[in-house]
């Protein structure tokens, strides 16, 4: 119903797309695979790696014990620093703070996620997970007042109470199962300046939606995908036709 709905002024603040690896991949701990490397270079041009640490913790006998070695993050950026994409032996993350269509992004992940595929081809895919964070933010003298602009069914906890010049936050947390794709909905007024009273006017619209298996390369595109439909589904029936009208809606492409 929403698949070619696109704006050209979204409220969209940042994108994650994380990937977590059925098993830790050892050979990532001091290196890429060329052809990952490659690929990531060909997407996110600036590459700047990070030296971190990964602890692990064993269990011996009664005792646990944790063991400590040094590992690499392998953090690439776009040439404006604009999105950032990060290897580790653990996990794919991509993080997209100037997101412009879902087709542009999907390119960007499937380049690279093809790549590694064909270096690890036991590749295996535990986790797929993709959030969007939306934050409305609009001029007006009440902060507290949505109705013109968000479903007003989402509201009612706002009015509520009755000492508002005192509310410091307004925020909800629904949680789906739509028969394994799970959906973390987060929305309501975070406030930027918490814990003092809300004066600025924004309202949050967080949708995190993740799928969870032994995926292969197919199923995680698959997933994705789905992810993105369901993500933009909620996000449509949480707006009102003002704040479609704020963004400029344009023809997808």
């Amino acid at each position: 119903m929403y698949e070619d709905t696109c704006y050209k002024e979204p409220f969209l603040k940042e994108v994650f797309l994380r990937l977590d690896f059925g098993t830790r991949v050892e050979a990532f701990v001091r290196a890429l695979p060329q052809k990952v490397a490659t690929a990531a270079l060909q997407r996110f041009p600036l590459f700047e790696p990070q030296k971190g640490q990964v602890q692990e913790i064993l269990f011996s006998g009664t005792s646990l014990q944790t063991k400590t070695e040094d590992a690499m993050q392998w953090v690439y950026h776009g040439r404006n620093r604009e999105k950032t994409l990060t290897i580790t032996p653990e996990t794919f993350l991509i993080t997209n703070r100037k997101y412009e269509s879902f087709e542009s992004f999907h390119e960007d992940f499937d380049h690279v996620l093809k790549a590694l595929f064909e270096a690890h081809k036991d590749l295996s895919i535990g986790r797929v997970g993709l959030r969007f964070i939306n934050v409305i933010d609009v001029p007006g003298d009440d902060p507290l007042a949505w109705a013109d602009y968000v479903n007003e069914d989402m509201l009612g906890i706002i009015d509520m109470h009755k000492d508002v010049n005192a509310l410091t936050r307004a925020f909800h947390i629904v949680e789906f199962n739509f028969e394994g794709q799970r959906v973390k909905f987060q929305f309501g007024i975070a406030n930027p300046d918490y814990p003092a009273p809300i004066k600025r006017k924004q309202f949050v619209l967080d949708i995190d939606s993740f799928f969870s298996g032994a995926l292969t390369q197919d199923e995680v595109a698959h997933c994705v995908e789905a992810a993105h439909e369901k993500i933009q589904a909620l996000f449509e029936e949480s707006i009102t036709e003002r704040t479609r009208a704020l963004m400029v809606p344009v023809a997808a492409k």
